[in-house]
């Protein structure tokens, strides 16, 4: 398998710098969201996982 037909795709013109910088910006912002959704999802489940634990069950007789 040749690799030369992905090479031919490839074009030699260059992204401009404020694209770049939009770019990486939207990464940060998505990293960003992603540790504050991990941060709150982890309490709740960990306080969800506290309470169902807490909860008893009826002895059998």
């Amino acid at each position: 398998m040749s690799n030369d037909v992905f090479k031919e795709m490839e074009s030699d013109a260059e992204v401009p710098a404020y694209l770049k910088n939009a770019l990486v910006s939207e990464v940060d912002f998505i990293r960003d969201t992603m540790q504050i959704v991990e941060l709150f999802t982890d309490s709740l489940f960990s306080t969800a996982l506290m309470c169902v634990s807490d909860i008893e069950e009826p002895s059998q007789p």
